[in-house]
């Protein structure tokens, strides 16, 4: 399965398998699957066509089947991998690399987030309290959105795969660019929560009333990653989906990261500060070489006359 920020979220789950994807509704039937996720392919020992003469029963073969007339030959050696069944997990690490090479408009690890509010002053304190009277509030919207918020905690993508109808077959520019801004999400967003404020205590810490339904994540609360995950996700499918979408991208952004909220993980000011990250990681990620040309590509998709 394709996944979002849950990678973080709930453990070091798979993120599709090597060569399907799976986790799009496209494939991927049966019950036997490898660890990281795609079908694996067992090979026993299956009867021959024809009985030979003689013999009352039907030859055994493995595979290649010893009675063939073998060594069959082999393809062209020129053939090259397809472009087409490259995972979208492993373009969105390769883009990773090139993602954090960009300068301009300045680097990815220079960006400065809203100081979150500093629990040692009074002003600090007053905005906290306000903050978690909020999320208080919050709890009784949890049962009319928790089978929505338990789906997009880690699979975010199929929300948006619902704003305008896509997968990866339909779309395969599309869908490749929602991986990577939520690869990229995920990187950025670990990092600033190290590197800005790694001890900032999630919301249920501080208020027992809040008892989220789900364990927080394994890593502190600023900023939210998924603000940050869903901002990449609408900035890029902006640029290729047809105008009516750009407002009902901004309606999920916010609807996916407002529901953390309702779950008691997040602060509203995670979630803010969040936000800035993912707007001003978009604009980095557009510089990028591969993803400018994504783009110029999606588009075609959307509209194929141009």
């Amino acid at each position: 399965m394709v996944r979002g920020f849950g990678l973080a979220d709930g453990g070091d789950g798979g993120d599709g398998g090597d060569g399907g994807d799976g986790g799009d509704g496209i494939g991927q039937v049966g019950p036997i699957r490898a660890s990281a996720g795609a079908p694996v392919r067992p090979i026993g020992i299956s009867p021959a066509i024809d009985k030979y003469a003689g013999e009352d029963w039907w030859h055994g073969y493995k595979w290649p089947p010893s009675d063939a007339n073998l060594p069959w030959p082999n393809a062209n050696p020129t053939t090259v991998f397809p472009q087409g069944y490259w995972s979208t997990r492993y373009v969105s690490i390769y883009l990773l690399g090139e993602f954090v090479q960009q300068t301009a408009p300045f680097k990815w690890d220079s960006i400065v987030l809203p100081a979150p509010p500093d629990p040692t002053t009074a002003a600090g304190k007053a905005q906290i309290n306000q903050e978690i009277a909020e999320l208080i509030e919050l709890i009784e919207y949890r049962p009319g959105v928790m089978a929505e918020a338990m789906v997009q905690r880690d699979d975010s993508l199929n929300y948006w795969r619902g704003v305008f109808m896509y997968n990866r077959i339909s779309h395969p520019i599309t869908f490749n660019l929602t991986v990577v801004a939520m690869r990229v999400g995920q990187f950025q967003s670990m990092y600033y929560k190290r590197k800005t404020n790694p001890n900032r205590p999630r919301p249920s810490q501080l208020c027992p009333a809040l008892l989220p339904p789900i364990d927080p994540p394994g890593h502190a609360s600023y900023p939210s990653g998924h603000a940050t995950e869903t901002t990449i996700v609408a900035s890029l499918l902006t640029e290729v989906m047809p105008t009516a979408a750009a407002e009902p991208l901004e309606w999920m952004r916010d609807r996916i990261s407002r529901n953390r909220e309702v779950l008691g993980l997040h602060y509203r000011s995670d979630t803010e500060a969040g936000k800035y990250l993912g707007e001003q990681t978009a604009l980095i990620l557009k510089q990028c070489p591969t993803i400018a040309q994504m783009i110029i590509d999606g588009r075609k998709e959307w509209n194929p006359r141009n």
